[in-house]
């Protein structure tokens, strides 16, 4: 009797394999972020927004290298008057990057991230992501850690750089003034990466376009600006806590122990602009700004996702 033929396993040939699970599961707020990051990559705008951050770094740490190696030289010259008096002090650099980097990374997260929840809901993608045991805090911590990651790296990250430079390269008098430098500047950093993070993500989970959400957030950041300093100049001093840069301007100025500014940072267009009066209110701005976000993010969730 003739054996039966023996079937040729093609699956298997070309390489396909039972799936195994190795390890513990992992949890679904981390791929959710970087799949966002990998295609936003993508995109030329997310690199030209990045080489604006890049730029703003780049100042900074020339601006730091330059005004310690000056203190440095002129440490035992005799100066009839402090350096820092002349070219500033590393807090007043710290406090300036923290600020204008706040600015430029406010544009990268809005074109990076600026559809992160929008395009979703445009996508209808919602009911994919639901479809799959994911919880809407899973769903919620994924998007706000994609966001969270740009303002991490354009703005946490390089103070923490800023800051190991100016303890390596200061003189040694004044290194061990810097070394407790690097936890309010850190805390200042993170502080604004928050409120980004929170306010881009609630803004996204509003609209339902990508570019129409980067835009607007840009634009009220702008708008909010110009009209709160106007509203100071004019006297009215409640105004100023309407804008979110003006509110970290003060929280960061009373975290550095920023002082008079100096001969150089007078020579800055609009950096002899007081910042508010109230230090706890500004914070409470900016706490109330982040709270924002996260309400309308966890109500959009409560509207489109029914369990």
């Amino acid at each position: 009797m003739a054996e039966p033929p023996v079937l040729e396993d093609r699956i298997h040939a070309v390489g396909y394999r039972g799936h195994t699970l190795r390890g513990r599961p992992r949890r679904a707020p981390w791929p959710m972020a970087r799949t966002a990051l990998v295609l936003a990559w993508r995109n030329r705008s997310t690199k030209f927004a990045l080489l604006m951050c890049l730029a703003v770094v780049g100042i900074a740490g020339v601006a730091l290298v330059g005004q310690l190696l000056f203190q440095r030289f002129t440490s035992s010259g005799g100066l009839p008057m402090d350096p820092a008096s002349v070219v500033g002090s590393a807090q007043e650099v710290f406090a300036g990057f923290v600020r204008a980097q706040f600015y430029t990374s406010a544009i990268a997260i809005a074109v990076i991230a600026g559809g992160c929840v929008a395009e979703d809901r445009a996508a209808g993608a919602l009911e994919l992501y639901f479809a799959r045991p994911v919880s809407r805090l899973d769903y919620a911590l994924g998007k706000l850690l994609g966001a969270g990651l740009v303002p991490t790296a354009t703005l946490v990250a390089p103070t923490l750089l800023l800051w190991l430079v100016a303890v390596g390269i200061s003189p040694p008098a004044l290194g061990a003034q810097l070394w407790w430098l690097g936890v309010p500047a850190l805390a200042a950093a993170a502080l604004g990466a928050f409120v980004l993070t929170t306010t881009l993500v609630g803004a996204s989970a509003m609209g339902q376009k990508s570019r129409t959400v980067s835009v607007a957030f840009v634009a009220t950041m702008l708008v909010l600006t110009g009209v709160g300093e106007g509203l100071v100049e004019a006297g009215q001093s409640w105004a100023g806590y309407l804008v979110p840069e003006r509110d970290l301007r003060t929280v960061v100025d009373a975290l550095l122990e920023v002082g008079r500014p100096s001969i150089a940072a007078q020579l800055v267009p609009n950096r002899g602009v007081l910042p508010n009066e109230d230090v706890a209110a500004s914070l409470l701005g900016l706490i109330a700004f982040a709270g924002a976000g996260l309400v309308a993010l966890t109500w959009r969730l409560r509207q489109d996702v029914e369990s």
